[in-house]
């Protein structure tokens, strides 16, 4: 896993709001350790992630948004739209 991708596993990983450990993050999404900080790294200046210290990471509502707009919904999606059901 390279760039965008692994970010978005961590920021996948880091969804449930429980700050995680780098170590945690990386054996979570079954990567190297340094890769995942460095990924964490890009992901707190771009201040999708913020840093609790000790190497520990929380998602930021930045973050939230930047996973939802790398997963949007299917196209085959059950969820109705707006306009579904005007008559």
């Amino acid at each position: 896993m390279f760039g965008h991708r692994l970010e978005n596993e961590i920021l996948d990983a880091l969804t449930d709001g429980t700050p995680s450990y780098v170590v945690d993050l990386a054996a979570t999404i079954d990567e190297h350790p340094v890769a995942v900080e460095h990924a964490c790294d890009r992901l707190h200046e771009d201040g999708a992630v913020r840093s609790i210290g000790c190497q520990r990471y929380a998602i930021t509502a930045s973050g939230r948004h930047q996973l939802a707009g790398a997963n949007p919904l299917p196209v085959d999606s059950e969820t109705p739209t707006e306009t579904e059901g005007r008559t």
